[in-house]
């Protein structure tokens, strides 16, 4: 009798064992696919009755919430455990992360950035940076261009002289400033009309911007007048530059039209930058008063400043 007892014992013993196996596992199934979960089940009697049923159910808590996290564009939670699949996780994880970073970098301005780590979505976001770097490369080029002549235009101009002053001053290098202006322009807009003043316009700053080194700025002052910014020139040779490039214009012929060629001068005006001079329109001013000698005195000349 005792012996029928203990195997009904047994058995019942083997299915509630059996029972609860199930609903472990349906538990278990239930967190890992869905969005909810019920949070009247009591799962002590398994957690605490096997080691390994805990490791799994904390596992999969972290996968949960790691997931969301993620899901949500939470990038910063921290989850407890290892393993292969977590890990893949916080390494999509540290990648997000970095992405972000390099996105807030590139709205920056920073277009170098690039991303290898995350495939075909790399692909992606290198071409955009690449897209929006060419972009960016002609929207300043438009703004700090004249239209005209295509040289550098006031705001390109201004930038310069503001960087290179500034050097200028802390190495204690000269800097030097030239100030063009076409001799008789409006005459020529007067007598032949706007197209050949302009035609007119882009051969002078062809001719003078030939003049200058690629660490120079040649550019367009306004209207008729340009101007040019020479670091580590003196005065004195500055003078000798500004006087070559009006000699050249004064032996240019440009046509007006089949059977008329126009013969252009050009005044200037140089100056260097002083001990006390507190910023480069301190130079510039200098630079107009000798260009207003030049053209009072008879123009196609080259007039240098005071160092007063």
């Amino acid at each position: 009798m005792s012996n029928r007892c203990d195997l009904e014992e047994i058995s019942t013993n083997d299915t509630l064992q059996q029972q609860s196996t199930d609903e472990f596992i349906k538990h278990i199934l239930t967190l890992l696919t869905s969005v909810t979960v019920s949070e009247n089940l009591d799962t002590d009697l398994w957690l605490n009755n096997n080691p390994d049923a805990k490791k799994l159910y904390d596992y999969i808590i972290s996968l949960r919430e790691l997931t969301t996290a993620l899901a949500k564009g939470d990038l910063k939670k921290t989850v407890p455990g290892k393993g292969y699949i977590l890990a893949n996780l916080k390494a999509l994880q540290a990648n997000l992360l970095h992405l972000t970073w390099q996105s807030k970098m590139v709205a920056n301005g920073d277009f170098s950035q690039r991303v290898d780590f995350l495939g075909e979505f790399s692909d992606a976001f290198n071409e955009m940076a690449l897209k929006l770097q060419n972009s960016n490369m002609q929207l300043v080029k438009m703004a700090t261009t004249d239209t005209l002549t295509q040289i550098p235009n006031r705001l390109a101009l201004a930038q310069f002289l503001s960087a290179a002053f500034k050097k200028s001053v802390e190495q204690d290098t000269p800097f030097s400033i030239i100030i063009f202006d076409i001799d008789n322009f409006k005459r020529v807009n007067d007598t032949y009309g706007h197209d050949i003043g302009d035609k007119v316009l882009v051969k002078i700053s062809e001719i003078l911007n030939s003049q200058f080194r690629s660490n120079d700025i040649f550019s367009r002052y306004g209207g008729e007048e340009f101007m040019a910014a020479l670091p580590g020139i003196s005065q004195e040779n500055c003078f000798k530059i500004a006087k070559r490039a009006i000699s050249l214009v004064s032996k240019t012929k440009i046509p007006a039209n089949a059977d008329e060629h126009i013969s252009i001068t050009v005044s200037a005006g140089v100056s260097s930058r002083i001990s006390k001079d507190i910023t480069y329109e301190n130079i510039i001013k200098r630079s107009d008063n000798a260009l207003y000698k030049a053209k009072t005195s008879g123009k196609n000349k080259v007039c240098i400043s005071s160092k007063k």
